[in-house]
């Protein structure tokens, strides 16, 4: 088998690339990162070279996306929307598309357990906007049959080697930044880096998953005071609070006063949409229709965070 990884210097592409390794695929990674040997260095916004590398691949796994808060519209708008439209161009003579999507598609507003055919909603924030957008390039082709593709919703993706969701809550934490909006209010989906991987590749081989989209997420939606508070107890420390009108004037002009001594800033006017769900995602689809189950608790999943993290001299 012959696998192909977009992002594949990343925290989910590289998770990806080990795993497929790991089951005996020959694996090549595309990554404007510098990577392993394997890794082509690229810019999948553009066409280029690197599109001949998908040609006759066994299965594409398309993770590489601009993520987070921080970036203009156009940045966010070329590396989703745009690079996801290349690499749709180029999977056409490959096997399998696996396209990483995100839960944030369905908005701020949304019912609890919410189904995978629950509109999509813009919400003017970049990241949500161009994930909806470049699922759509995915989508359309797989119904126009000019790809064979799947995608995935993946939750809250925490555990050793997360930027979003571990390591940077740390930081934020040790340096004093950290705090809850609005107490408890809002609800996360948290999952555990390898129960993306299982999920992803069990939509990616199945038949039923063919033009299919999936829910991955760890099957339970959390306070976010439970989420953060396995960080807080790490570092001996405890969580506060901020209401929620304070949090979106503070967090804009946190960002500017970060930018103007030259750091990049620990959160943005973006950040309280991504605490603040209105409820979780139902994973009803895939255990129906690729037997998939997540298998990290969180309670596990933060141990193995924690060991991770000690190791690493993070706390």
């Amino acid at each position: 088998m012959r696998a192909v990884v977009t992002g594949s210097s990343g925290f989910l592409g590289s998770a990806f690339a080990r795993e497929l390794a790991r089951r005996g695929a020959e694996v090549a990674g595309l990554d404007l990162a510098s990577g392993p040997e394997t890794t082509v260095h690229c810019d999948l916004s553009r066409p280029g070279d690197w599109q001949r590398q998908l040609d006759g691949a066994d299965l594409v796994v398309h993770t590489a996306a601009r993520v987070g808060e921080v970036g203009t519209r156009a940045q966010f708008r070329a590396q989703n929307a745009g690079a996801t439209r290349w690499v749709v161009e180029a999977s056409a003579d490959a096997g399998r598309l696996l396209h990483l999507s995100s839960i944030v598609v369905h908005g701020r507003d949304f019912p609890d357990n919410c189904p995978e055919a629950h509109p999509v909603q813009p919400t003017g924030n970049p990241y949500t906007d161009t994930k909806i957008a470049a699922e759509r390039e995915v989508l359309k082709a797989s119904a126009a049959g000019r790809v064979r593709a799947t995608v995935i919703r993946p939750g809250d993706v925490y555990g050793p080697g997360s930027a979003q969701w571990t390591i940077r809550a740390i930081e934020m934490m040790k340096a004093g930044r950290f705090a809850l909006v609005d107490g408890d209010r809002g609800v996360l989906s948290p999952v555990f880096w390898s129960d993306v991987v299982s999920g992803g590749l069990a939509a990616a081989e199945h038949d039923a998953g063919l033009g299919e989209v999936f829910h991955v997420t760890g099957g339970t939606g959390v306070s976010p005071r439970e989420f953060f508070g396995h960080y807080a107890r790490m570092l001996g420390g405890r969580l506060r609070s901020v209401p929620p009108g304070l949090a979106r004037v503070a967090a804009p002009l946190v960002a500017a006063a970060s930018r103007a001594i030259g750091k990049a800033p620990p959160l943005s006017g973006r950040t309280p949409e991504y605490v603040t769900h209105p409820g979780t995602y139902s994973i009803a689809k895939a255990a129906h229709l690729l037997d998939w189950r997540p298998e990290m608790g969180l309670a596990e999943g933060m141990a193995r965070t924690e060991a991770w993290l000690r190791a690493e001299g993070l706390v």
